[in-house]
C-alpha cells in the first residue's frame, strides 16, 4: 500500500513537472537518440535541418498535440516527410515530450512597451524562437522548407499578416503552423517588425 502511494506520489509530480504530462526526460533523451531523430532535427540547433528545431517545441505545441502528431504525423499533415514512428509503447512518447521541455525557456515579455514596437516585435520573433522553422535576414538561420519572413511584410498586408498569427488555421485550413497564445500587442508589434523589412 505504501510502495503503490509512493508511485502515485512520484507520477504525479513527474506530471507536474512536464505540464500534465507524466515522463521521463532522461529516458526521452536516449529514445530521441535511438530513434535518429537528430537526423532531421535539432535541439538549440543542433542536428539535422529537415524538420523543425525542437528546443521551444513545447511553447509551439501543446502536450496533446505533441502526443498526437508523434503518433501518427501523416494524420495531421498528408505530405509530411516526418514518418509514422513504430513507438514500443506510449511512454515512449511521453518520456520524448518530457526531455523536449527540459529546454523549454518562458517566453520573456517585460520589454513590451518599453522599447519601441519594431524592437519589441524582433524581439518576440526571438523569444517564440520562430527561426526554429523561417529564416528572417539571417540566410543560415531557419529552414528552407518553411516560408523565409524577410519580405512578407511587402507581399502582405499588415491586417492579413495580424489574421495570420491571430489564426492561422482560418487562414489556411490545414497549415502546419501552430496558433501562438499571442497578445493584441505581442501581435501588432510583430506585424510592424515584419513590416520593416521588406
Amino acid at each position: 500500500m505504501v510502495f503503490r502511494l509512493l508511485f502515485i506520489a512520484v507520477l504525479a509530480l513527474s506530471a507536474n513537472a512536464y505540464g500534465g504530462v507524466p515522463g521521463d526526460a532522461e529516458m526521452g533523451r536516449e529514445i530521441y537518440k535511438s530513434r535518429g531523430c537528430p537526423i532531421c532535427h535539432s535541439i538549440v540547433r543542433v542536428g539535422g535541418t529537415v524538420g523543425p528545431d525542437l528546443t521551444q517545441v513545447s511553447v509551439r505545441r501543446a502536450d496533446e498535440r505533441l502526443v498526437n502528431w508523434l503518433k501518427d504525423p501523416p494524420s495531421l499533415l498528408k505530405d509530411t516527410d516526418m514518418p509514422k514512428v513504430p513507438w514500443k509503447d506510449e511512454k515512449e512518447i511521453l518520456d520524448l515530450i518530457a526531455y523536449f521541455k527540459t529546454f523549454r525557456k518562458e517566453i520573456n515579455r517585460d520589454f513590451l512597451g518599453k522599447v519601441s514596437k519594431k524592437e519589441a516585435g524582433k524581439r518576440l520573433i526571438k523569444e517564440y524562437d520562430c527561426r526554429s522553422c523561417h529564416r528572417i535576414i539571417d540566410p543560415e538561420s531557419g529552414r528552407e522548407r518553411f516560408p523565409e519572413l524577410t519580405h512578407e511584410g511587402r507581399k502582405r498586408s499588415k491586417a492579413w499578416l495580424n489574421d495570420w498569427l491571430k489564426d492561422p488555421q482560418a487562414v489556411k485550413p490545414g497549415t502546419f503552423m501552430p496558433t501562438y497564445p499571442l497578445s493584441d500587442e505581442e501581435r501588432t508589434a510583430i506585424v510592424e517588425y515584419l513590416t520593416t523589412l521588406k
